[in-house]
């Protein structure tokens, strides 16, 4: 912190000589005149750093205690800036500067729509495009109350909207309507039907008269719970009929034939260890490419880094690197070990994605085998899920 405040208001580097260096720093401490870096340089010389400011008050000290006082060197900002007064190019290149920063700190870099789910942040920035609310206008055109009030008007899933402007960024906080037809939905009268063949495993009906039980099969398209309920009398005679929707959780088992067959002899990338590295430049849909892409086998891959001046300001500018790494396109040949640790690996990768979709796998039947030119994993894997698909229908 003294470095950055020493150059911000300049400093010297003094030579003092003198009978009275004892007096001279005493008289500079009572007048507020601060110096540091004080060494010792010999017989009636010291060496001290003073700011620019303190320089010009020790004239009175300097005349009562007779020293000598020699400037070593002088830096820091206001030095500089002395030295360069008489470049013209620099002090207009300066004032262009500043002018710029000026300017474009008055605009708006960056739009950031927060909250929304329904409405994609694509579709939004659209509709602002429309409404002339655009990257790089100016901050005074934005009315953010206004622009929240049409954004409500147009947009009938979004019940609540905060615009604001934070430096040259444009927030858009945004609520949707939450869904409120579930309770709508579920009063609507239904059957559930099943959507494949199989077996039932499970079955808990929560609304509705169970028409399978555990154990039995279906086909798709079986009625599995209905909707209609019978109102019995004393006689166990249908008195009424009424119809709810039907809610239950059914799970059946059926088996799913998993087949995957591929070549012993594969073609494999081989990296040669050459590299080479490029860069662009991104302003808007403009591009200036820095390199010239190699001729041959190279595998290219990127990355881009906005241009922010600082956190609140970003500008319409981004730079690139590319990498290009060369390599060889080579042959080679599962051994029968390879070949079924790969075909493991696929079918692992292929109930992995089962597992995720809710999908039990209760068998594995599946066998590996490994001929002179292809491995071929065939078989059949018993999985259980949930069914029960809703057939609204009319009361008779």
């Amino acid at each position: 912190m003294g470095k950055l405040l020493r150059f911000l208001y300049g400093y010297v580097i003094l030579c003092i000589e003198g009978e009275q260096l004892g007096r001279f720093l005493n008289l500079c401490r009572n007048r507020g005149i601060f110096m540091e870096k004080i060494s010792y340089k010999g017989e009636g010389r010291i060496q001290a750093c003073v700011s620019v400011r303190d320089y010009f008050k020790l004239r009175p000290v300097r005349n009562k205690t007779g020293v000598h006082i020699k400037i070593l060197k002088k830096g820091g900002l206001p030095v500089r800036m002395i030295r360069c007064r008489k470049k013209k190019a620099f002090a207009a290149g300066l004032l262009l500067g500043g002018i710029l920063v000026l300017f474009l700190s008055g605009r708006i870099w960056n739009i950031q729509v927060s909250g929304n789910i329904k409405n994609s942040t694509p579709e939004i920035l659209k509709y602002l495009e429309k409404e002339e609310i655009v990257h790089g206008m100016s901050k005074k055109k934005v009315n953010c109350t206004q622009l929240a009030a049409s954004v409500r008007k147009d947009f009938p899933d979004i019940t609540w909207v905060s615009a604001r402007i934070t430096g040259c960024k444009l927030i858009l906080d945004i609520k949707e309507k939450e869904e409120l037809q579930t309770a709508e939905k579920n009063s609507m009268p239904c059957d559930l039907v099943a959507e494949q063949k199989g077996k039932i495993v499970r079955i808990i009906a929560r609304a509705g008269v169970p028409v399978k039980k555990v154990g039995d099969t279906c086909d798709a398209g079986d009625l599995l719970v209905s909707g209609e309920l019978h109102i019995m009398n004393d006689n166990q005679e249908i008195q009424r009929r009424e119809y709810v929707h039907a809610d239950a959780d059914i799970y059946i088992s059926h088996p799913v034939v998993y087949h995957r067959e591929f070549p012993l002899k594969h073609r494999e990338r081989e990296m040669t260890g050459k590299t080479e590295t490029g860069f662009y430049l991104k302003a808007g849909a403009w591009y200036l490419e820095l390199f010239h892409i190699p001729k041959g086998n190279w595998r290219i891959s990127s990355a881009e880094y906005p241009l922010y001046l600082n956190e609140n300001f970003s500008l319409p500018l981004s730079v690139g690197k590319v990498e290009f790494q060369k390599y060889r396109q080579i042959t080679e040949i599962y051994t029968p070990a390879e070949a079924r640790t790969q075909a493991e690996l696929c079918l692992r990768t292929y109930m992995k994605k089962l597992l995720e979709e809710g999908k039990e796998i209760t068998d594995n039947r599946v066998a590996i085998r490994v001929t002179d030119s292809a491995c071929i994993s065939s078989g059949v894997l018993e999985i259980v899920e949930k069914t029960g698909k809703e057939v609204p229908w009319e009361k008779p």
